[in-house]
């Protein structure tokens, strides 16, 4: 495997960014998983009939159905980013103990994070859009979901690149460069 890739520096260094990749991934999901999991009972507390009752006056002239209907999609949102944190932070425990599962798995859900931005990001962004500017509110959900989508698909860009594969081959001893 080191013959292969180049000398013992260039090879370290991609063992170290891929266990810093690894590392971010970890605390993003983690922070994700906790945010999601204190989610659940502001989403218990905040009731579209619980506001027409407090804030009657203010809401004469907003949209109750998009109000119901985005907060139906906020409780769907909640539970998905739930489940894909706990399975980001998976595989980002499979990325740092160099286990092929656990990049197949993150590559995986980097691609369907990109396709799901994609399909599901602008009928929901421009549901909130609508409430602040309903003239713009389609070219701009586009617009931003195709930038949500860049992210991830740079991600799978990344663990494609061969040095980051190498590091995943089956029947080698897993040795940090540099450190033999």
């Amino acid at each position: 495997m080191i013959s292969r890739c180049g000398d013992d520096r260039a090879l370290r260094r991609w063992h170290i960014t891929l266990t810093l990749f690894a590392w971010l991934f970890v605390v993003q999901a983690g922070a994700g998983l906790i945010s999601g999991l204190l989610f659940i009972p502001l989403l218990a507390a905040f009731r579209p009939e619980n506001l027409i009752t407090q804030l009657g006056p203010l809401l004469i002239n907003a949209d109750l159905a998009a109000i119901d209907a985005l907060y139906a999609n906020l409780r769907t949102l909640n539970l998905a980013q739930i489940l894909l944190n706990a399975a980001v932070l998976t595989g980002a425990v499979g990325l740092l103990r160099r286990h092929r599962w656990g990049w197949y798995l993150t590559v995986v859900l980097n691609a369907l994070q990109a396709v799901a931005a994609v399909a599901f990001g602008p009928p929901v962004l421009e549901q909130v859009l609508r409430l602040a500017d309903s003239a713009r509110a389609g070219r701009l959900s586009w617009v931003i979901a195709a930038l949500i989508a860049l992210i991830p698909v740079a991600i799978v860009g990344f663990l494609m690149l061969k040095p980051i594969v190498d590091q995943f081959e089956y029947g080698t001893e897993r040795k940090v460069p540099g450190k033999e």
